[in-house]
């Protein structure tokens, strides 16, 4: 049976199933949202009715509660004042009322200024206020009226006996305000009619029928305010009942389509969940390392067909770790995995690239090897390269070649960013140089020897500049590797060490981008064999801030020194270099430009004379 048949029979039992579960959840989600679609919409309704009317009206009575409040005392601030002024009639308190808008605070206060222009009297003045605010409570209690009167017409309420009882009486309650307002009114017209003329008898029982009046409307609103509360708390409760039975129902259909679900998926579990959680237990082994696992799926559904090209995924995956472990010994495993997965276009044309280079040489590795035999020799050579590799793997660099006993490596892109190559160079290099320490105590143990055990001191190199990188060779042979002037600077620069002698020399431009990371000093300016142009020259001394302060004074004198040198002062440039050497006597550079000092006062030196030394040597 052909591998198309096979799927074409496996897909079918596991599809359906899923099929079946897929149905009997959608199932039960549209009647979870149907019910719940009932329910909101209810609830929908509650809430308006909740919002849009009892909210509303209970604002719109707390609104008219405040109005009645500034009547009163805009009221009795007029009747303590006695008007002296005719305060204007209802016209002109019409005028301001409609310049007033929606009687918030803003146009009321700038009615108040109009009306304080327009009448100097203050009890003149707070009688127009009383009726400007009057006119604005008549308003408020006319809306409150058509509030009502929507709630009356709108389904929820005409469904409920209840609520068309209630809105009623508030209707009916309301309706009797204004008949009480207008007796206060008529009270206080005839108060102020008779201010100035009337006997105090009379000004009196006028004033007792104003707070009687004033009083019936007040108790008339807060009785219309009791029935909104209780109409809100009885909509709030019924509309938390209602969001009760919606969550009730909404939890029972999702228990209901749980105990489905599981029930469903036990019955599939042995024909499906079971061989899939062996092949994850095989995938997390392939994660950790262990490509030596057996798939012993055989079922004949598309977990045995997944299974089988599971098996072969492993297979290929096994033979290409093999080829990686295998060429990760010839060539950096980061390249090597560029290359089987192709994952990143290496350059085959070559690129021009800022990159830091480094060179690394034991000093006078010939002459060791004089007293060794060749296995010693070897077993010297491979135990120094694997603990050198290690510090420049570490901090992402290349190890490009072997070269001998040399070491040649860079940092730059894609492998280490552009803006930290060179200072990883220097960590590595100052790394490698420690670690020259511990292999100096295993060298007994390596050679096998107690006796006559060779001292091992390691020059270095590094520089920083534009080099082509690429993939470079013949057809059938090629190396990803840098070639170029910097390449050749480094090489030098790992060389003139031992004219110096020193350990690590870096160029101009690896001491700039490195910038803050290290400490450093100039030691000259040369002519390296193979360019032209004149580098500085500077020491790697450490990381900053990891130099001791013997290392830090030799560095300042040394410097001032080497200032003096380029000026011909020669007296005052020995005695500098003189006074580094009393910091440390073994400083071969400061010795070095003693005896070049020597030499050069001797000399006649052409006014073009810039200080730059020429290297003779590679």
């Amino acid at each position: 049976m052909s591998a198309a048949n096979q799927m074409k029979i496996a897909r079918r039992p596991i599809s359906l199933k899923i099929f079946g579960i897929a149905v009997s959840l959608l199932l039960l989600m549209v009647i979870v949202t149907l019910s719940s679609s009932i329910y909101m919409h209810r609830l929908g309704q509650q809430l308006t009715l909740l919002s849009d009317y009892y909210i509303a009206l209970d604002q719109q009575m707390s609104d008219i509660r405040i109005q009645t409040l500034r009547e009163v005392i805009q009221m009795e601030r007029a009747l303590h004042a006695k008007p002296k002024q005719t305060a204007g009639g209802n016209d002109e308190a019409a005028a301001f009322y409609k310049q007033a808008g929606d009687c918030s605070n803003e146009p009321m206060r700038a009615v108040r200024a109009q009306i304080k222009k327009a009448y100097p009297d203050p009890g003149a003045r707070n009688l127009m206020n009383y009726r400007v605010t009057r006119l604005c409570t008549e308003a408020q209690l006319v809306s409150a009226n058509q509030l009502i009167d929507r709630a009356l017409l709108h389904p929820r309420v005409r469904a409920d006996a209840d609520q068309v009882a209630r809105f009623t009486q508030i209707k009916s309650e309301l309706s009797n305000v204004p008949a009480a307002r207008e007796k206060l009114f008529a009270s206080i017209e005839k108060y102020l009619a008779q201010v100035h003329d009337g006997d105090e008898k009379s000004l009196a029982e006028i004033q007792a029928r104003i707070d009687e009046f004033r009083l019936d409307g007040n108790r008339r609103v807060s009785a219309m305010t009791r029935l909104i509360h209780a109409g809100t708390t009885e909509s709030a409760d019924r509309t938390e009942a209602m969001e009760h039975d919606a969550l009730w129902l909404s939890w029972s259909v999702t228990l209901a389509a749980c105990i489905l679900g599981l029930s469903v998926a036990a019955i599939i579990t042995r024909n499906l969940v079971r061989p899939v959680r062996e092949l994850l237990s095989m995938t997390d082994s392939i994660r950790t390392g262990n490509l030596d696992i057996q798939i012993q799926i055989q079922t004949s559904d598309e977990i045995g067909l997944l299974a089988d090209s599971f098996s072969h995924m492993v297979g290929e995956i096994k033979q290409k770790e093999q080829i990686k472990d295998m060429f990760g010994k010839y060539v950096d495993p980061r390249i090597v995995q560029n290359l089987l997965h192709d994952q990143r276009q290496l350059a085959q044309s070559g690129e021009r690239q800022l990159m830091s280079i480094f060179f690394s040489d034991i000093e006078g590795f010939t002459r060791i090897c004089e007293d060794l035999t060749p296995t010693g020799a070897v077993r010297l050579i491979n135990q120094y390269f694997t603990l050198m590799s290690a510090p420049i793997r570490s901090r992402t660099g290349i190890i490009d070649k072997f070269i001998g006993d040399s070491i040649m490596a860079y940092w730059g892109p894609p492998f280490t960013l552009a803006s930290e190559h060179a200072l990883q160079a220097c960590r590595a290099a100052l790394e490698q140089q420690a670690l020259v320490e511990k292999f100096q105590e295993m060298l007994p143990e390596v050679l096998g020897i107690r006796k006559n055990v060779p001292t091992i001191r390691v020059r270095m190199g590094i520089a920083t500049g534009d080099v082509t990188v690429g993939s470079i060779g013949s057809e059938d042979a090629r190396s990803y590797t840098v070639i170029g002037d910097n390449v050749n600077l480094a090489s030098r620069l790992e060389g003139a060490n031992k004219y110096y002698r020193t350990q690590i020399l870096i160029s101009e431009d690896t001491c700039k981008l490195a910038g803050d990371g290290i400490e450093a000093r100039e030691i000259d300016a040369i002519r390296v064999v193979g360019k032209t142009d004149p580098v500085r020259v500077y020491e790697l001394l450490g990381l900053k801030g990891d130099i001791s302060d013997a290392c830090a004074q030799l560095r300042s004198h040394y410097e001032r020194g080497l200032g003096l040198y380029r000026a011909r002062q020669w007296d005052e440039a020995r005695a500098a270099f003189e006074d580094g050497l009393r910091v440390r006597p073994d400083d071969g550079a400061s010795r070095l430009f003693i005896e070049r000092i020597d030499v050069l006062r001797s000399q006649t030196l052409p006014e073009q004379w810039d200080g730059v030394w020429k290297l003779t040597e590679k």
